[in-house]
C-alpha cells in the first residue's frame, strides 16, 4: 500500500462500514399477522366440498389456500407493485394411543401461479395474499396416529416498487394460524 492508495482504501472502509450500520439499524422487524385474519380454504377431492378453516381426516385436500389480508395499501400508498417472497409451511400435529404427540411436515405454501417463490401483485387489484399447496389425505400423512391439527407458519417478506424517500422497501411478516381437524 503506498501512500496514495492508503487514503483511498480507508474511505472506502469507512464507507462500507457506514453503509453496514445504516443498513442494521434499518433492520424491518417482522409484523405479526393476527390468527383471526389467517384463512385456510381447502377444496376435497371427490365431492370437491370446499373446507374452510377446518378439515376432515379423510378427505383428500389437492388444492388448499392460505388468505391473509395483510395491510400493504395503507403501508405503501398510491400506485405500487408487490413482490411476494412466502417461505411458509403447512404441518399435522397428531397424537398415538398413548396421547404423545407429534408434529409431520405436509407441503410448503406457496404463491399459485407459474413461480411458486416470486409474485408480482399491483395494488390496484389486491386484496390479500394468497399462498397454495397440496395438503393429500391427512390420515395418510398421520398414519396410525390420530390428527387434531393443521398448523401454517413462517415468514412473508412483501417488497415494493416504486420506494419514495424514508420509506423501508420491504417488510418481513410473522404467519402464525392453527386450524382444527375432525373426524366423521
Amino acid at each position: 500500500m503506498n501512500r496514495f492508495t492508503a487514503p483511498v482504501t480507508g474511505l472506502v472502509t469507512g464507507f462500507a462500514l457506514l453503509s453496514l450500520a445504516s443498513a442494521s439499524s434499518q433492520a424491518p422487524a417482522t409484523i405479526p399477522v393476527p390468527r383471526e385474519k389467517v384463512s385456510l380454504t381447502c377444496t376435497d377431492r371427490y365431492f370437491h366440498s370446499v373446507r374452510e378453516n377446518f378439515l376432515l381426516l379423510d378427505e383428500t385436500y389437492p388444492t388448499c389456500t392460505l388468505k391473509m389480508p395483510l395491510a400493504l395499501r395503507q403501508r405503501w400508498p398510491g400506485v405500487r407493485t408487490f413482490y411476494v417472497i412466502p417461505r411458509v409451511s403447512a404441518s399435522l400435529h397428531s397424537k398415538n394411543n398413548k396421547g404423545e404427540g407429534k408434529w409431520q411436515p405436509l407441503t410448503p405454501l406457496v404463491n399459485p401461479g407459474p413461480d411458486p417463490m416470486h409474485r408480482a401483485l399491483s395494488s390496484r387489484g389486491y386484496e390479500a395474499i394468497e399462498l397454495t399447496g397440496k395438503l393429500g389425505k391427512l390420515s395418510d400423512t398421520a398414519g396410525q396416529n390420530t390428527p387434531d391439527t393443521v398448523s401454517t407458519g413462517g415468514k412473508i417478506t412483501v417488497c415494493v416498487a416504486p420506494v419514495y424517500q424514508g420509506e423501508d422497501a420491504c417488510k418481513t411478516f410473522d404467519v402464525a394460524a392453527r386450524f382444527k381437524v375432525y373426524t366423521r
